[in-house]
């Protein structure tokens, strides 16, 4: 007998997860298919951490998450923003980023309510909205993977909800300008729109381009919950550290939810990156993987700009690429990730995993292998396609 609900019969389990699991144990492989940076963890954190647990930090805590980490969240917005959020009612600290896209959805959406989510995205997006009941809406993108304003305005309905925002986006790099983000914004208060704004690569911009706050941007505040993760910023994603913020009128009922999904974050990692996070070792760290990452972007673009066939944009943010293969002779994304693993131990994640119109693209990861690496998988992409 199945007793496997409908709604989860429609979710189509991770590609990157299956490559992930196949990928294990080969010689030989590189991965750049996996979001996670290969950095090791600072040792300070590491070390406040066994402090934490050394003091006895190992209980329960308070469902919200614990009081310091909250306030040095808070903090964090007023320092690198200029914009204050309420650490007691307007912050939440949860097990990933992945959780609080979880338990908003699921608070603010009813059955068939429309999500307008970029083509491509995160591919956690669609699924989650599929859990809650909700309806994707595919926004088309520009040919530099920003989202097509006009087009999008014409997409929205009666049954419309919310607006999913992922910048420095998730599989290509993209960011858009305050400007630009300002029109998104503007879209979400003409037409009474939750947006969600997933700034998990906030500290990953290059050449001197400088993250946008959606909550910073006028009329964005009040009707905006920002997604945020420790996982990429202190590079412990094995940790599960997430958190948000919002009003408190639209964190309420999200904590109501949160409550009955886990009692709590886990409490002594709360407590150790309370300690951490505004020390001068975690500003030195952000800014030293900042620097190596914008390095080894530099290096995977213009090596895969090399090979014929191959096109890749220079990403602005995040730590990921996101070349168009289809002049190549593996000229679909499946057939060349298929072939890029088979014959030449490469992991990369075929764009369909990202959006239904990504045929044509592949998204590599630059966080999860070094310079020599990202040398070596050039040099055998190059041999692969000629």
């Amino acid at each position: 007998m199945n007793f496997t609900s409908e709604k989860l019969k429609k979710i189509k389990p991770s590609g990157i997860r299956e490559l992930f699991a196949k990928s294990q144990g080969i010689e030989d492989v590189i991965s750049l298919g996996i979001g996670a940076p290969d950095i090791h963890t600072p040792v300070e954190l590491k070390e406040a951490l066994k402090q934490a647990v050394d003091d006895n930090f190992n209980n329960y805590g308070q469902t919200p998450g614990y009081q310091g980490l909250r306030e040095a969240i808070t903090k964090k917005y007023k320092v690198d923003y200029g914009i204050e959020y309420d650490s007691t009612d307007g912050t939440i600290v949860t097990c990933g980023g992945v959780q609080l896209i979880y338990i908003a959805l699921q608070t603010y959406l009813s059955k068939g309510d429309e999500v307008l989510v970029q083509d491509p995205c995160f591919l956690t997006y669609p699924r989650q909205v599929t859990l809650a009941g909700g309806k994707t809406v595919w926004m088309p993108s520009t040919d530099n993977f920003e989202i097509d304003i006009e087009k999008t305005k014409e997409l929205i309905t009666d049954k419309t909800k919310a607006l999913m925002l992922n910048f420095p986006s998730n599989p290509t790099g993209a960011v858009m300008s305050r400007e630009e983000l300002k029109a998104m914004v503007d879209l979400a208060v003409d037409n009474d729109l939750l947006i969600l704004s997933d700034e998990v690569y906030e500290y990953y911009t290059f050449d001197d381009v400088k993250h946008v706050h959606v909550g910073s941007i006028e009329g964005a505040y009040e009707r905006t919950i920002t997604i945020n993760s420790f996982s990429k910023t202190f590079a412990i994603p094995g940790w599960r550290m997430g958190y948000g913020v919002t009003t408190p009128e639209l964190m309420k009922p999200i904590l109501g939810y949160h409550g009955f999904v886990v009692a709590n974050a886990t409490t002594p990692t709360q407590v150790a990156l309370a300690n951490f996070m505004h020390t001068p070792a975690a500003m030195e760290f952000k800014s030293k993987v900042k620097g190596i990452f914008q390095k080894r972007r530099d290096i995977i673009v213009d090596g895969l700009n090399s090979i014929e066939g191959i096109n890749c944009q220079k990403p602005v943010g995040s730590f990921y690429c996101y070349p168009d293969i289809s002049q190549t002779k593996y000229p679909d994304g499946e057939s060349f990730s298929t072939k890029a693993f088979e014959e030449s131990r490469v992991v990369l994640v075929p764009g369909t995993e990202f959006g239904p119109s990504q045929t044509n693209y592949v998204r590599a990861s630059f966080g999860s292998a070094d310079v020599t690496q990202l040398e070596e998988v050039v040099e055998r992409l190059t041999s692969l396609i000629s």
